[in-house]
């Protein structure tokens, strides 16, 4: 689920239920970190990040982390599959979201369009938003559709026929023109709110459910009320020492002039004679101090606006920003399509109407755009396409899926290419597997975790990782599968993991993300919460500033997604385990929970610490080791501690020489091998 369940891990080892296997099976997928894990890998193959790419300034998407949230949910909740592409693909077309009113179910499907906004964008400025611009931004668009929902490389065929599939380039802009009434290039809006024409004249809409809406008022309205007698004070103290400053200059003037200009002041604006509206013009400048002026000329005043004016702006930091989502819609109809002849917007070719390559269709299984309900202002093309997607019998949306999964549990799909299963792609190693989990994923309402189910109750999936010398012979890639493979943990696990075993996870699900800084030594850090750090998966994905410790462990560039993860074996991994400060704090963090756990026995403690490090009791060997290894490095801490102590405090030294040495051991397991693989 993200990182290693360690103590569940000894438990269900212990278990003599004969059943406990399933049980356990079923724990996993019905907890709330199932969708947290499993979502991260549909979230790669979105694209997902927080930010727009493509400029340096890498502007930030304030509220992309609502699809992030919703895609947790989708896995958490076991959407059928088809219905989760219908939500991202055509969302807006499933119900009437300008008129109706907000209902949760309204809401999942705007917010879960933002899987067609997830390509970088820089169209926010105004040097990188011309037609060229848009139209790479579409291509990312519908390389990210292609390659992760339909297996298919399309790319090639912007600019001419693809050499390797029977894809034509009509095909290609074909599917451009179903997305044509969201994205076209000469109807463009831009990732910024500026210049908004009205709620659907930007790409964020106030389409929050009533519940968040009024929370978010409620809060407006408890800053409000704790502002407003700071700013009342503020005003009758600004009228008091106005008053004081007109007396002292009217004093300043002649008598008859004195009392002319009070009986002005006296009577009401409506009421006044011509005389004293020619005095109140004459002598306003004179007569009329605001705040600003009252500031420089008084220092009282000016201390007095100075406190309240702090006061308010702690009391305005905390108002959160207007709730918002970040959605794609169709604006109407759409300009004309043609096939851009080598893909030059400026030397269009054929016109072209929506439809979808013509080697995956055919009578029976055509592209029926009709409107989603009576009086639309959408074109229903990509509810037609969503639709003609998940069709029980498509020959491409099952398997890709079914086959991702498989590649997630056993570290290589069964078609190896997992983006491509065209003609220029890897063969599949058992295609009748493939066809028949294909076909159960159907039967089965799409379910996700049903496949799951299916996979991880197999004999195949329940072999042992140890590789025997007839495997090696026969098997020796493992791609008929006679052994689990042995997988690193990815980025995010190594992080997580290393957060739980020194009791510094937060395990605080959904909103925005947490931000990340730059530090003085150069590498880049998510920023902590009160309970310590929050799982990986809810840190701010920002395209150019990475997390240091997730980017050593090949955390992906989305430019635009990642179909796999590459697995690498480099030097900065094991420099920054073994050499960040913030390794060594969450070490001191693991061995200080030890010692609340196991007491001070030197063997308890050794224990506990590789049950929690690495889901295992240690071996005699290691303990004998461990004990050694505690007395030694005990022994050293001592006599620096000694050596720095002035005067040398003797009776706690010991104590605090034992812990340090704990802290080392538990920095020596987080730099196992053992600690970041599954075998």
């Amino acid at each position: 689920m993200g990182c290693r369940r360690r103590r569940k891990r000894l438990r269900f080892a212990r278990d003599t239920d004969p059943l406990a296997y399933e049980k356990l099976i079923e724990r996993l997928l019905a907890s709330p970190h199932y969708g947290e894990r499993w979502g991260r890998y549909w979230l790669d193959l979105a694209g997902y990040a927080d930010s727009e790419g493509v400029q340096h300034a890498d502007p930030i998407r304030p509220h992309a982390w609502r699809y992030r949230d919703y895609v947790i949910r989708a896995f958490n909740s076991d959407k059928p599959y088809n219905r989760f592409l219908l939500e991202q693909i055509a969302g807006d077309e499933l119900a009437d979201c300008e008129n109706g009113p907000v209902t949760d179910e309204s809401y999942d499907n705007l917010v879960a369009t933002g899987f067609l906004r997830m390509a970088p964008d820089g169209t926010t400025a105004n040097i990188t938003n011309f037609v060229p611009d848009r139209l790479e931004i579409i291509a990312d668009e519908l390389n990210i559709l292609s390659s992760a929902v339909m297996g298919l490389t399309l790319r090639c065929a912007r600019c001419h026929d693809h050499k390797l599939e029977p894809i034509l380039q009509q095909d290609y802009y074909r599917l451009a023109a179903v997305f044509k009434g969201a994205y076209d290039e000469h109807d463009w809006l831009k990732p910024n709110t500026e210049d908004a024409r009205g709620p659907f004249g930007t790409r964020l809409l106030p389409h929050v459910t009533p519940a968040e809406r009024q929370a978010w008022e409620q809060d407006e309205k408890q800053i409000n009320d704790a502002i407003a007698p700071l700013k009342a004070t503020l005003a009758a103290n600004e009228q008091e020492f106005a008053k004081k400053h007109v007396e002292e200059r009217l004093a300043k003037l002649p008598q008859v002039l004195q009392d002319d200009l009070r009986r002005m002041l006296a009577t009401p604006a409506e009421k006044r004679n011509e005389i004293q509206k020619y005095l109140a013009e004459k002598f306003e400048a004179l007569l009329r101090i605001d705040a600003a002026e009252l500031r420089k000329i008084d220092p009282a005043f000016k201390k007095l606006g100075e406190e309240s004016d702090q006061k308010i702006q702690a009391i305005d930091a905390k108002r959160k920003p207007v709730p918002m989502i970040q959605a794609l819609w169709d604006r109407g109809e759409p300009s004309p399509t043609y096939v851009l002849l080598r893909g030059n917007y400026l030397t269009p070719g054929q016109r072209v109407e929506p439809g979808v390559p013509g080697v995956l269709t055919d009578a029976e299984h055509a592209l029926v755009v009709e409107p989603p309900w009576p009086g639309a202002k959408k074109t229903g093309r990509r509810l037609a396409f969503a639709r003609w997607l998940t069709q029980p019998d498509h020959p491409l949306t099952t398997r890709v899926m079914v086959n991702r999964i498989w590649k997630q549990h056993f570290d290589r799909g069964m078609v190896t290419s997992l983006d491509n299963f065209g003609e220029s792609g890897q063969r599949p190693t058992h295609p009748e597997l493939l066809d028949w989990l294909a076909a159960e994923f159907v039967r089965c309402g799409w379910s996700v975790k049903t496949v799951h189910r299916l996979i991880m109750t197999s004999s195949m999936y329940r072999q042992s990782s140890q590789v025997t010398t007839e495997q090696q012979r026969i098997d020796p890639d493992n791609r008929l599968l006679s052994r689990m493979p042995l997988r690193r943990l990815d980025a995010e696990s190594i992080r997580d993991t290393l957060l739980a075993v020194a009791g510094r996870l937060d395990k605080a699900p959904f909103g925005p993300p947490d931000p990340v800084e730059a530090r003085a030594d150069g590498t880049v850090a998510a920023v902590g919460t009160a309970k310590g750090w929050r799982r990986s998966i809810y840190i701010l994905q920002r395209r150019t500033q990475v997390p240091t410790l997730l980017e050593d462990f090949d955390l992906p560039a989305m430019n635009p997604n990642c179909i796999e993860r590459p697995v690498s074996t480099v030097a900065p991994q094991a420099l920054h385990l073994m050499n960040n400060a913030w390794i060594h704090d969450l070490a001191v963090a693991m061995a200080d929970r030890v010692i609340a756990e196991a007491g001070s026995d030197v063997s308890r403690r050794i224990d506990r610490a590789y049950r929690i490090a690495l889901s295992r009791p240690p071996t005699p060997e290691e303990i004998m080791l461990g004990a050694t290894t505690l007395a030694r490095l005990t022994e050293r801490w001592t006599a620096h501690l000694m050596a720095e102590a002035a005067p040398p405090d003797s009776a706690s030294i010991p104590q605090q020489a034992a812990a340090r040495a704990l802290g080392n051991l538990c920095h020596a397991l987080m730099n196992a091998a053992e600690f970041v693989n599954i075998d």
